[in-house]
């Protein structure tokens, strides 16, 4: 098992494990959720800059390329990939999958890509082009590149949904159509409250309660589900893991930080988008925990944790 093996082991020391790139924070979609933190600035890291910061990092076990888009910088991912292949590290690429063909798919295969994760959050067309503001025919090239990577042996195909509003009554027909895309990997992500940025479409306790009850209830034997955000309080909700079905621990902070294109270091993009450093002004990654920003101390020493805040607002964390 590769995919979200460094979160299934809670983190007891900080070490960066885990390096998200933000390799290019331009994006072909314009949906509202990645557009509430996504920068699209224009900001970018080629590989010729991310490959020298990799070198002195020899506790790296994953490096992830995000975005905006990653595809948009596709020759410099597969440089990054076959980098990172040479020297044991998984590779992981979160793309929307519309920028890929049978050719793409097979070249960043060769080079060695660990893991591809696509967003799957709608099962018709309709439904996609009215939420990211594409034509729908694009949803039928993703469908058609899901189903090649699916079919790529060595390639781990992961498709992520996020459980919110506009998803939490349709979990049982996403995941129908995930398994019969031939994907054996589903994540489905926690809806987080981001008051950086006032997105705010979550799901409500019971919905999510529900669907996941739902989701491990009708999961196939060959079928893993990963739910994030949620390890907190899955006992609370009465969800409990077992042979196939994970609650991921946070590592963000930990053992995971976020690399944008303008050299900033973040805790996480997401739900706390803190600035810690920047590789261009003096941040050292290979002594971040030795010699630790203050942001990043604060942050480890009061794990805060907003999943857990917006669905038992009482309780804190």
């Amino acid at each position: 098992m590769t995919y979200k093996s460094l979160e299934l082991e809670k983190p007891d020391t900080y070490e960066l494990e885990g390096l998200e790139i933000g390799i290019t924070s331009n994006c072909n979609f314009r949906c509202d959720y990645c557009c509430a933190y996504q920068r699209n600035d224009g900001n970018s890291i080629g590989a010729s800059k991310i490959i020298p910061l990799l070198e002195e990092l020899p506790s790296l076990k994953r490096v992830r390329l995000s975005g905006g888009e990653v595809t948009l910088k596709y020759e410099d991912c597969l440089e990054v990939v076959r980098y990172c292949a040479s020297r044991g590290i998984q590779t992981q690429l979160n793309s929307n999958g519309s920028l890929l063909d049978e050719k793409r798919i097979t070249r960043l295969s060769e080079a060695g890509l660990t893991t591809i994760h696509i967003s799957f959050n709608f099962t018709t067309a309709e439904e996609f082009s009215r939420y990211y503001h594409i034509h729908p025919s694009v949803y039928h090239k993703i469908r058609e590149n899901i189903t090649l990577f699916a079919a790529d042996p060595r390639v781990d195909t992961v498709l992520e949904t996020l459980l919110f509003s506009e998803t939490q009554n349709n979990m049982k027909a996403i995941s129908e159509d995930v398994y019969g895309m031939g994907v054996r990997t589903h994540e489905i992500q926690n809806s987080i409250v981001m008051h950086h940025s006032g997105w705010r479409a979550i799901a409500a306790r019971e919905q999510l309660k529900h669907a996941v009850g739902e989701l491990i209830a009708m999961k196939r034997d060959d079928m893993i589900l990963y739910f994030t955000c949620m390890d907190r309080f899955m006992d609370e909700l009465g969800f409990k893991e077992q042979p196939g079905v994970y609650f991921a621990h946070c590592i963000e902070g930990k053992k995971q930080l976020h690399l944008h294109g303008n050299g900033d270091l973040l805790i996480s993009e997401l739900c706390y988008p803190v600035k810690i450093g920047n590789i261009y002004n003096g941040t050292s990654l290979k002594d971040l925990y030795r010699s630790m920003p203050a942001p990043l101390a604060d942050f480890l020493e009061k794990q805060p944790c907003p999943a857990r805040e917006a669905l038992f607002p009482q309780q804190g964390d």
